[in-house]
Formats: C-alpha cells, sequence, structure tokens
C-alpha cells in the first residue's frame, strides 16, 4: 500500500467519525480539493473547514468502496465508492462517488478531485 491509498484509509475513517481534526496533518498546507458545482478549496485549512461545514448536519455516514486502482508508485489512487448518511430526517443511500487523489514526496495529499 502507498502513501496515496494511506491518505485515503485515513480520510475514509474521518467522513465515518465525523472528526475532522486530523486533516491538516493528511492533507499538505498547498493540497488542492476540487469538486464539480463548488469553488476550489486551497490549502489544507480550507480543507479542513469545507469537510466540517459539509459533515456538520450528516449522522450516521457510511462509506462503501467499489473499486479502487493504485498506481505503481503509490503516489496516485483513484476510488469509486458510495456515500450514505441520515439528514433533513431521511437516509441518503449509495450516493455514487469518485475520488482521485495524489500526494507529495511527504505522503500528504497535495491534489483531490471528487465527482457526485
Amino acid at each position: 500500500m502507498g502513501h496515496a491509498a494511506a491518505a485515503w484509509d485515513k480520510l475514509q475513517s474521518m467522513l465515518t467519525s465525523g472528526d475532522f481534526d486530523d486533516v491538516t496533518e493528511v492533507y499538505g498546507p498547498d493540497a488542492i480539493y476540487l469538486e464539480s458545482l463548488n469553488p476550489p478549496h486551497n490549502g489544507n485549512l480550507l480543507v479542513q473547514a469545507y469537510m466540517k461545514d459539509f459533515y456538520a448536519q450528516k449522522a450516521n455516514v457510511a462509506v462503501a468502496v467499489k473499486r479502487v486502482a493504485e498506481a505503481a508508485d503509490g503516489r496516485t489512487i483513484a476510488i469509486e465508492w458510495t456515500l450514505s448518511y441520515d439528514a433533513a430526517g431521511r437516509r441518503w443511500n449509495d450516493l455514487p462517488r469518485a475520488t482521485f487523489l495524489e500526494v507529495g514526496d511527504a505522503g500528504e495529499v497535495s491534489y483531490q478531485r471528487d465527482y457526485a
């Protein structure tokens, strides 16, 4: 398992626990997080603020990984996954997502692109 897979494991744990205190350790200070219909989140502090805000009103978050493709050097990974959670009085099940992560030499996420 490479650095990108380790970063995904940490991110997945944060998503399901709702604890985003360690985002600044997983993402580099110059990280870029991109997703559809949102402006770029530049830097680990903005990534952390966005994740805290997005998941604040979601309970019982579950992530189910469907497919993973990891580069031979372990620095890039693509994950097809689903997101489920409780919000607004109902259960949202198996919302399809795709994440692409790239890590730098120190193993911190430098680039993330999500598709929903």
